[in-house]
């Protein structure tokens, strides 16, 4: 598992860890400031190939900073996006990127106020609210009977595994597998140690062909199968089973988030060349 004892979100008002994982919620989740320094202009225009003057104005806005009244430079957004992103989530000047975006999600306005880290959690799936072990523990028993029911489900419709282990390739496939949080930290749990991913992207207990963590898979694993046959109603199923998840973590307090399977596996140190 990783460890986050230094992790500064434990000092949070709510206490939280964050692992980033490089979706690009966090620069295309709606309007707001991500404040640039003068001294930060030179290595920004060098990052895009730019003339410093163009580079401003084309990417850049002066705005007055609604805590202190003074007239500041911003980053510019397209759309609710920034402008220097490309894509779904690659930033065109990473390396280069403003102090305040490396400093996210570790703002005042998150670190002290209850309503701003729920609202960056609420975008941004890295970030991770400390669970009590109580309220873990009841979620877990809660999910582990779900699975049951789900994998009863999945066996009375008779589904036909066809391509072995290709839903496991995503790239292959052509789809991703998200899940929730609570279902990253039950399979982290129960099946701490991974080998790393075989591919980019890839779930790391897809090893050699085989899942290696099958009584600790997610949902999306458990209800998805190439039979055209039972394609409709197992994406049915798993709508319904999916509803019945969030439905667990209302009633435990379980920490509502959602994301990637192998970037929720990651953060929580599952398939890193040395774990701890």
């Amino acid at each position: 598992m990783a460890v986050h004892a230094e992790d500064p979100g434990l000092l949070g008002v709510v206490p939280f860890t964050f692992d980033c994982h490089r979706c690009g919620h966090c620069c295309s989740g709606g309007s707001g400031y991500i404040w640039v320094e003068e001294s930060e202009l030179e290595s920004l225009a060098s990052a895009k190939g730019m003339e410093l003057d163009a580079f401003v104005d084309r990417f850049l806005r002066r705005v007055r900073d609604p805590r202190t009244g003074h007239e500041r430079l911003s980053l510019r957004e397209e759309r609710g996006r920034c402008a220097l992103l490309e894509g779904t989530n690659e930033c065109s000047v990473y390396k280069a990127r403003p102090a305040h975006c490396s400093q996210f999600p570790y703002w005042p306005s998150v670190m002290e106020d209850e309503d701003g880290f729920e609202q960056a959690r609420s975008t941004c799936p890295g970030i991770a609210k400390v669970v009590e072990p109580e309220v873990r523990e009841r979620a877990f028993e809660a999910l582990e009977a779900l699975y049951a029911e789900v994998d009863a489900f999945v066996e009375a419709a008779k589904p036909v595994c066809i391509q072995r282990g290709l839903c496991c390739r995503f790239e292959e496939a052509g789809h991703e597998l998200y899940a929730t949080a609570l279902e990253a930290d039950f399979a982290a749990e129960r099946m701490p140690e991974a080998s790393a991913p075989e591919g980019e992207g890839r779930c790391p207990y897809h090893s050699g062909g085989k899942c290696t963590a099958r009584t600790a898979r997610a949902l999306g694993c458990r209800t998805y199968f190439c039979d055209a046959n039972t394609t409709s109603v197992l994406a049915e199923a798993h709508e319904h089973f999916l509803r019945r998840v969030r439905e667990i973590e209302r009633e435990t307090g379980y920490p509502s988030a959602y994301g990637r399977f192998p970037a929720l596996l990651a953060a929580r140190g599952v398939g890193e060349e040395t774990t701890s």
